[in-house]
């Protein structure tokens, strides 16, 4: 396996601070690009049952599959998972977009991972799709890859709101709640 060899390309107003980005890298000898993307909008609150409501509010979005956090060991720094190669492709994917378009996470943090719908029957999707992911990859193995992927230090977060949904897109939204 080879290291990761990563260019990007940006399509965005880098005055706004909004828009897409494209990260282009290879990830296990294939090729891979990822859509990021950065808007403001509101927080689905009630979604969390929570009795805030703003507007406004920055959120960085990740067009790909949600990667749980791998249990690493020291023989990782040279043995190359697959399982670790895809945590470290995932987390250069967020720092790089955090970068680009200057997203800088706060301290409260609204996550919400839409995990992507297995082939079912257009009707049996729609029964499921938004409703809760009670499967494997676990809630707070997605939360530790992504907080780790945010910050350098994760200890500076004191408030954080996470969820796990189907969706027939997989993606993740990153909410700045501050």
């Amino acid at each position: 396996m080879e290291s990761l060899q990563m260019e990007s390309s940006e399509s965005t107003d880098s005055k706004l601070k909004t828009g897409i980005y494209t990260f282009r890298g290879s990830l296990l000898n294939e090729p891979k690009e990822i859509r990021t993307t950065v808007h403001w909008g509101t927080f689905p609150f009630h979604t969390f049952h929570l009795r805030r409501e703003f507007d406004n509010l920055a959120c960085l979005t990740i067009w790909d599959k949600p990667i749980p956090k791998p249990r690493e060991t020291q023989r990782d720094r040279w043995a190359k998972r697959p399982c670790v190669l895809r945590f470290r492709f995932f987390r250069d994917i967020v720092r790089s977009a955090m970068e680009h378009f200057g997203f800088v996470p706060s301290e409260e943090l609204g996550l919400v991972f839409y995990m992507k719908m297995p082939k079912l029957s257009k009707i049996k999707q729609a029964e499921r799709i938004h409703k809760p992911h009670q499967v494997r990859p676990d809630l707070d193995n997605l939360e530790k890859a992504t907080l780790d992927a945010l910050y350098a230090e994760d200890a500076v977060v004191y408030l954080k709101t996470a969820l796990k949904i189907w969706s027939l897109e997989p993606r993740i939204e990153i909410w700045n709640l501050k």
